[in-house]
């Protein structure tokens, strides 16, 4: 059974000296971690409101705010100074160009395109407004009219990274992967650090299994040393082509960074199924679920595993489980079965 998911960590254990430190309790971190953000972030809005009163007639000020509302995803505040800047001075395209933005993040599409257009009756000549409409279209699925958006950017700057990235985008979603991968291309030629880009011809390549892939997704991690994503790419590309060892170095990066329950599972899965350490398969497993109790797959690959050690009442209790999340996975109900003969 071929799995399409992520993998991570290998044995690594970690000794701790016996030294006088004293361990915090669970939480202690988390809370002192919170309490200094909530300090950090009302000192810099009480300097920005004591500016505001002093000159309430500061356009940039109050942009300013907003984009520190922004910073803390209070979308609907930032909207509202915005509105402030704009009514001060109603002729910057920058001030319309964030207010779409803000507004698209709440999924009120049809004044972010309202507020686009304004911005373009300012400054007709502004391509950012247009690839911003561009994606409001794609977003929509017009792929059309977002392709007419990325060409009209385009006339106006040829080398916008940006216009061909979202051309690109739009020949995915259509399935054209020869126009798609071209546009991507052309994108990182306009600029060398297009992370995203990066990202989308390694994965095109990838799902062709043309060995360009790894290089495109070295060049996402070389502008990303710690991206999640790029790693769990470049980890995924290893394991398909028999570089286990490789691919278990860049698991253990990504669950360094932050817990990720398919570089778990995908741990346990190279344990099981090419290394045939099944107990640390299983102790990858058990990680995993641990991270999301719903995880039915991983129930089923323990029990896998179970069954393999002659675990026959552990795989049993996790072919159950596996089935009692998803009552349609087949390859649970059929073992399930084959166990219970065994027993």
């Amino acid at each position: 059974m071929r799995i399409f998911s992520f993998i991570v960590l290998v044995s690594s254990i970690l000794f701790y000296s016996c030294n006088e430190t004293v361990k915090p309790k669970n939480g202690e971190n988390e809370k002192v971690e919170v309490d200094s953000l909530t300090a950090y972030k009302n000192a810099a809005f009480e300097v920005i409101n004591e500016q505001l009163k002093a000159d309430p007639n500061n356009p940039n000020l109050y942009m300013k705010r907003a984009q520190m509302y922004e910073q803390y995803d209070e979308v609907l505040y930032a909207i509202e100074d915005i509105d402030r800047a704009i009514k001060i001075d109603s002729l910057l395209p920058e001030f319309y160009l964030l207010k779409a933005e803000m507004q698209k993040k709440v999924d009120d599409f049809q004044n972010a395109k309202r507020t686009l257009d304004r911005c373009l009756f300012i400054d007709n000549n502004n391509v950012q407004a247009r690839i911003e409409l561009g994606w409001l279209a794609f977003i929509i699925q017009n792929y059309e009219q977002a392709i007419e958006y990325a060409d009209a950017a385009l006339k106006r700057n040829m080398y916008s990274a940006e216009a061909y990235y979202l051309k690109g985008m739009v020949f995915y979603e259509q399935q054209d992967t020869t126009k798609a991968i071209s546009s991507f291309i052309t994108a990182v030629e306009q600029e060398s650090n297009y992370y995203d880009a990066y990202i989308q011809l390694g994965v095109l390549h990838f799902n062709q299994d043309n060995d360009l892939a790894k290089g495109y997704i070295k060049n996402a991690l070389r502008i990303k040393p710690e991206s999640p994503e790029a790693l769990y790419h470049y980890g995924l590309w290893c394991q398909e082509h028999g570089e286990y060892n490789e691919a278990i170095e860049t698991y253990h990066k990504i669950i360094a960074i932050k817990p990720f329950r398919e570089a778990l599972f995908n741990l346990g899965y190279i344990h099981q199924e090419y290394l045939k350490v099944y107990d640390l398969a299983i102790g990858f497993y058990t990680e995993a679920i641990g991270s999301d109790k719903n995880y039915f797959e991983a129930y089923y690959n323990r029990g896998l595993c179970h069954e393999q050690l002659g675990n026959f009442d552990q795989a049993e209790l996790d072919y159950r489980k596996a089935l009692e999340i998803n009552s349609n996975y087949d390859f649970a109900a059929l073992s399930l079965d084959r166990v219970l003969k065994k027993k």
